[in-house]
């Protein structure tokens, strides 16, 4: 029993129990105000002392909803890549959901709270915002709210995910089994080369024998042999037989040879790039590729190439996905040159075109359309009116992987073997690996930045906007162009004339047929004139006949035109004669023929 004169242990011990409890409710009550938080409440504290990085995020996820299944949803592929759980992402995606609204029992909880529980919160949500940031820049589909991004930003740049990057290292490995004995991979050899140098091949940070690592750069250089091979024979055909050209597969050489940054144009005494320009392929598809592999070497892509791919970009509503997205590879290509930048709002149509395209799984079409068009959209600057969901299209693909690691368009066809699709695996890698067939020419080669040096095309100043789109000081230059114009009597040509003419710069073809007609009377023509111009009707005596389907049609050709070799209907002029402005090197041709 204790007495008032011993020591007061009782007392001690009731004032130890009250002390410690009362650190407990404080901190048990601290913990509850921050715990029951409702995960929409704004973090007011959290953006009253950030840096200005910070503010613009708000701003831009105004009106967003970010609950975490649908941010799990639509930064699938960004998740992976930072390394973070889907509860931290859905963590961070409350944090995002609540910044822009305001609310007085976050300023009450706060002033209730310690300071080290209010920087604790800050630190928090500051983190949270920095990796909401990197989801979103890194996920065009993120920004889809109706906030502004900042000005020049882009979409996209990101390495593979860690689920792309596994498929990818599967697709090569199945790639590697599918090697013929000549070390090539039969039609798809360049292709297979392309993607596997784009692609970068395994991780460095793996461990790799160096004995096993000698033998696959052995290989690998025997696989680019094989192809050097058989643009030999191929060139060696043409040569002999003679054989046409096969264009398509030549640009893809030529695109094969860039990703290993051999030059094109000094190919064992070969120029391969001229050879390509030499004949321009009728179909638009295949025009698209020859003017990227051209542009990817850096070499001159002439003035009526540009204006074809903006004819074709101009109709994208008439042309398949396949033709869209070669055709935004080959202008975005072009607009890298300095010389060019002030066509870079051109590639915003076909964009924004072939971005309506994907469907709701997230495809364009077939397999091998889905991963060009991922190749020509991704990188783009943010567009609202072009947007698109790469995580979607990621997503369908990665599903139709095969358990073997390659990929093929099912069903397959009769006769065909389950084990086909090399050159689609190719090209899904080149999709997943996000440097597709663009990626050639920012490899910054030697040969590529040796071209691009050069402060003019060929002599020739940079191109002026097409006539009709925009004017500019450029094109009031007093410089003579030179042209020819020729004369075709006949669906069968049974006449044929010509002449050679020199015009100032800015003439229009309505004044160069007045020239023409002063210079030659075959060529004295009549025309009426319309509110949006004239309408020319008789050339050389001859009216057109429309009950017998007889007109006269004008031609804007590349070539002297050939009667041995006619033109097809996608090289008629898109304009009239008082908006088609003639240009240097260039041929045009009115053909009286029966449609």
């Amino acid at each position: 029993m204790l007495s008032l004169s011993s020591p007061p242990w009782l007392l001690l011990l009731v004032l130890f129990f009250f002390a410690n409890g009362s650190a407990t409710v404080v901190s048990l009550a601290e913990n509850v105000t921050l715990a029951t938080l409702p995960s929409t409440s704004p973090i007011s504290v959290s953006f009253s002392t950030t840096s200005s990085v910070v503010a613009p995020i708000s701003t831009e996820l105004e009106n967003q909803t970010a609950s975490s299944s649908n941010l799990n949803t639509n930064n699938e592929a960004s998740d992976e890549q930072t390394g973070n759980s889907n509860s931290n992402t859905s963590s961070h995606s409350r944090n995002i959901n609540g910044l822009p609204s305001s609310n007085s029992n976050i300023d009450n909880a706060n002033s209730n709270s310690s300071s080290v529980s209010s920087l604790s919160t800050t630190t928090s949500a500051i983190s949270g915002v920095d990796q909401q940031e990197s989801l979103i820049l890194a996920t065009p589909t993120a920004l889809n709210g109706s906030g502004t991004p900042p000005e020049h930003q882009t979409i996209g740049q990101a390495p593979p995910t860690k689920g792309e990057q596994e498929a990818i290292l599967r697709a090569l490995d199945w790639l590697k089994e599918k090697r013929a004995s000549d070390y090539g991979w039969g039609n798809d050899t360049h292709v297979v080369i392309l993607a596997k140098e784009l692609s970068g091949g395994r991780d460095p940070n793996d461990s790799v024998d160096g004995h096993v690592q000698v033998i696959q750069e052995l290989e690998d250089t025997l696989s680019v042999k094989e192809m050097e091979i058989e643009i030999l024979a191929m060139l060696d055909r043409h040569h002999t037989l003679p054989k046409p050209l096969d264009l398509d597969k030549l640009a893809r050489y030529v695109l094969a040879l860039g990703s290993l940054c051999k030059d094109p144009k000094h190919f064992h005494g070969h120029d391969l790039v001229a050879t390509l320009q030499h004949h321009e392929p009728a179909q638009d598809i295949e025009f698209a590729l020859t003017t990227l592999s051209a542009c990817s070497s850096a070499a001159h892509v002439r003035k009526r190439q540009i204006r074809r791919l903006l004819d074709i970009a101009s109709g994208v509503t008439d042309q398949s996905v396949d033709a869209i997205a070669m055709v935004i590879l080959a202008l975005r290509c072009i607009v890298t040159d300095h010389r060019h930048r002030h066509l870079q709002h051109f590639v915003r149509r076909p964009a924004r075109g072939l971005a309506t395209l994907q469907d709701q799984r997230g495809s364009f079409g077939s397999l091998r359309s889905t991963a060009l068009a991922m190749q020509a959209l991704q990188d783009l600057e943010y567009d609202p009116a072009g947007h698109w969901n790469r995580t979607a299209a990621s997503r369908y693909i990665l599903s139709r992987q095969r358990a073997d690691g390659g990929w093929s368009e099912e069903p397959l066809q009769d006769g065909q073997e389950p084990d086909i699709g090399v050159g689609l695996t190719a090209d899904i890698i080149l999709a997943l690996g996000w440097k597709g067939l663009g990626a050639v020419r920012a490899l910054q080669c030697d040969h590529v930045i040796r071209e691009s040096s050069d402060p003019t095309e060929n002599g020739e100043p940079k191109l002026a906007v097409p006539f009709g789109l925009s004017s500019s000081a450029e094109e009031s230059d007093a410089k003579n162009i030179s042209y020819t114009y020729t004369l075709w009597v006949g669906s069968n040509v049974t006449e044929s004339f010509s002449l050679s003419l020199v015009s100032p710069k800015n003439t229009s073809f309505f004044k160069a047929m007045t020239q023409a007609a002063e210079m030659d009377p075959r060529f004295i023509f009549e025309a009426r004139e319309w509110p949006n111009g004239h309408y020319v009707h008789t050339l050389y005596g001859k009216k057109e006949e429309p009950r017998g389907y007889h007109y006269w049609l004008l031609y804007r050709l590349p070539e002297l035109p050939d009667p041995n070799n006619t033109p097809g209907n996608q090289l008629i002029a898109p304009v009239g004669v008082d908006e088609l402005m003639v240009e240097d090197g260039e041929h045009y041709l009115y053909w009286y023929k029966k449609l």
